[in-house]
């Protein structure tokens, strides 16, 4: 039966790969370490928190559209927790590290450990390295056979 645009959506999108979802609990992560570490009984701007997320997918995830930060911010957006007026970027921070370990993402406890992504986000694919016996060029070769 198709899905009406009526019906109840899921939080997360069906088939989202590991590495979006971790990605993205990793922005929030690093989200949430900025709000707790820097000013952080200021009220969260709410204009400001989809650009920081943005903003920190932008940074971590890279800009390519091939490297999937626009989807990886989007699930971001989607796992946050809901923010309301007046509330200070500490306790908000504490929303963010739940909602980062929601998505699978292992947040470090102890601060003088950086928080770094339980799986990594994969780079460009690299073709496997061939091992064996190079074979000699053509003029090796026919060096060869005159002797």
């Amino acid at each position: 039966m198709a899905q009406k645009s009526t019906d109840l959506q899921s939080e997360m999108p069906q088939g989202v790969p590991d590495e979006f979802r971790i990605g993205a609990g990793w922005v929030l992560a690093a989200v949430a370490h900025r709000y707790r570490t820097e000013n952080p009984e200021r009220p969260v701007d709410l204009l400001g928190f989809p650009i920081a997320v943005g903003a920190t997918a932008s940074r971590l995830i890279g800009a390519s559209h091939h490297g999937g930060m626009p989807k990886v911010a989007r699930i971001a957006h989607r796992a946050a927790p809901a923010i309301t007026e007046g509330m200070p970027r500490g306790e908000v921070a504490g929303l963010l590290v739940e909602a980062a370990r929601s998505l699978g993402f292992e947040w470090s406890e102890d601060d003088s450990e950086p928080a770094i992504p339980k799986l990594p986000i994969p780079g460009p694919r690299r073709a496997p390295e061939k091992h064996g016996t190079p074979v000699p060029r053509r003029e090796q070769r026919a060096q060869g056979a005159r002797r």
